[in-house]
């Protein structure tokens, strides 16, 4: 998040506002809190964080073709999907559902990725499956949804085996998550969000 306060300052006997020097926080902040919509009769949850300076540097090997200006401009967006089922499970009707949230993710996230690079801004979306980048170059680190999401929004994770998942504050693990990221400025990226789903 960029900070800037007004510090005020005194030439001859008149106050002057200057605006101090903009700060990268080196914590995640939310710069859109949780938001709902309905896409393809699924629901989705959203919501845009700047990732701070060491999560940023860490996004520079899932994404080596970016700058170190795009770098720090980045926005993660975590999206979850209410499912029907747990996916904790290993079912048929789990799997299937799982392979339906994430063509649902995909058709949306294409639509979303689109029109942000028509307006001239970078954005991608990653295959959760494969934790690497659908649309850019793929570091050699993928990017963990799950550990990613937790970090941002500090949802509960329960380990079960040697996976990690994901409980949300409602939908507990009925849910399939999956990350964008985007250069564009949060109010622009939720004028495309909202133009496409309404």
């Amino acid at each position: 998040m960029v900070l800037a306060t007004s510090i005020p300052t005194t030439s001859n006997n008149s106050d002057i506002h200057q605006k101090a020097p903009a700060i990268k926080s080196t914590t995640p902040t939310w710069k859109v809190s949780a938001t709902r919509f309905t896409y393809q009769d699924s629901e989705f949850e959203y919501s845009v964080h700047s990732p701070g300076t060491r999560f940023g540097r860490e996004l520079g090997t899932v994404f080596p073709a970016l700058s170190i200006k795009q770098l720090k401009e980045i926005l993660v967006v975590p999206v979850i999907q209410r499912c029907e089922y747990d996916m904790v499970g290993i079912t048929q009707q789990v799997n299937h559902e799982r392979d339906d949230k994430l063509e649902k993710f995909v058709a949306w996230g294409k639509l979303v990725v689109e029109r942000l690079k028509g307006l001239g801004m970078w954005a991608d979306i990653m295959d959760p499956a494969s934790g690497f980048p659908i649309y850019s170059e793929a570091g050699p680190t993928p990017y963990p949804d799950v550990q990613g999401t937790q970090t941002l929004t500090r949802y509960d994770v329960q380990n079960v085996g040697c996976c990690h998942i994901l409980l949300h504050p409602t939908w507990k693990s009925k849910i399939y998550p999956s990350t964008m990221f985007t250069t564009a400025p949060a109010d622009i990226l939720v004028k495309v969000i909202n133009e496409i789903v309404l």
